[in-house]
């Protein structure tokens, strides 16, 4: 029997929804983080111009940044990263500031146009439970783990990649779920180590139309939804080495390198097969 995990997904939703109502209760109008200037004069932090600002646990966070480490063998040319993407087409990145803050101090993150960022380690920001704040409302951007080995083209993904991204966002998002989905899925290996898991990708771009597992002469065509964009996979598959690479062809091969493609803006899905 094959399901979806959507069940457990709407109640990871759920978890997040009442992680942040009780925040909010519990933080009140809190005071806007200060920190100072060269001379020692405390000034007052613009954090953001949004009303309920999306916010990520720094300590969550650094859970992912653990698993890379741990991992990193897997992809040992590509250096941690997170990404913000955009949920909705109409949804943009300009002007999109991401800080570390606490009640008594704000710390920049610079973020890439494409919406990534390296997460710094801040001992303090950790002791001190620090939230990292982007200056948009909830629900506008999704936070995801970011591995791209440098050698990889715009149209591949490199299978030690993706299974370095896997063990990130099951690190950070494992807690998340209820008590009896998080045993579930633990039963089964962790998402990342059982073959009765499969992932569905989105590829960057609308208009995929092929993508192929391939390692040396070896070639698996994997299954495509056209009209999500998306190609699916087992990331545990002993018959191909984290070096397999994913090769993905578009409707309009001209337009692979142009600027003027619609981006993806669907979110990976999981699903189980018993």
């Amino acid at each position: 029997m094959k399901f979806s995990l959507r069940t457990l997904l709407i109640l990871l939703c759920c978890s997040f929804s009442f992680a942040s109502i009780s925040f909010a209760q519990e933080q009140g109008e809190a005071p806007p983080p200060q920190e100072k200037s060269d001379d020692g004069v405390t000034q007052t932090v613009e954090v953001t111009n949004a009303k309920n600002p999306d916010w990520k646990s720094y300590r969550v966070m650094l859970k992912g940044v653990d698993a890379f480490e741990k991992f990193h063998a897997r992809a040992p040319q590509a250096i941690h990263k997170f990404i913000l993407k955009p949920r909705r087409a109409e949804v943009e990145l300009r002007g999109v500031s991401l800080r570390l803050s606490t009640d008594t101090f704000s710390r920049p993150i610079p973020i890439a146009e494409d919406g990534s960022f390296s997460l710094p380690i801040d001992m303090q920001a950790k002791e001190q439970n620090a939230e990292l704040m982007i200056n948009r409302k909830k629900d506008m951007f999704r936070w995801w783990p970011l591995v791209r080995s440098p050698t990889m083209l715009v149209n591949q993904r490199r299978l030690g990649d993706l299974r370095l991204e896997c063990e990130m966002f099951w690190a950070i998002y494992y807690d998340d779920l209820p008590f009896i989905a998080r045993n579930f899925v633990r039963a089964l290996g962790g998402p990342c180590n059982t073959k009765k898991v499969s992932f569905s990708f989105p590829a960057e771009f609308m208009g995929l139309k092929e993508a192929t597992l391939i390692e040396g002469d070896r070639r698996q065509s994997l299954p495509v939804d056209l009209l999500k964009s998306s190609y699916s996979l087992s990331l545990f598959n002993n018959a191909y080495s984290d070096d397999a690479v994913i090769e993905l062809v578009y409707e309009n091969s001209k337009a692979e390198t142009s600027e003027s493609r619609k981006r993806n803006f669907n979110g990976l899905s999981v699903a189980v097969g018993l």
